[in-house]
């Protein structure tokens, strides 16, 4: 039997553009990771956990913003 190859390890998410969340104070913030839990967008960049309702959000900027530097921004459609 052949060994199979090692899988080669996933790049950092830190070599990742990072996205722009816009607030609707106008405020904004960087992310490197996150995940959309519900109603709550979860900050999983490293050393910064911590959790935003998406309520808190202008979603149309930050979607905008965020194409503008070729990032993907969407949210989840809600059922």
């Amino acid at each position: 039997l052949a060994q199979a190859e090692p899988a080669p390890a996933p790049e950092p998410a830190r070599d990742q553009p990072a996205t722009i969340l816009v607030f609707k104070d106008d405020h904004q913030q960087e992310v490197q990771n996150y995940a959309i839990v519900g109603n709550t967008l979860v900050d999983m960049t490293e050393g910064h956990h911590h959790k935003v309702p998406l309520t808190e959000l202008d979603v149309e900027a930050t979607s905008k913003q965020n194409d503008d530097r070729g990032i993907d921004f969407r949210l989840p459609l809600a059922n």
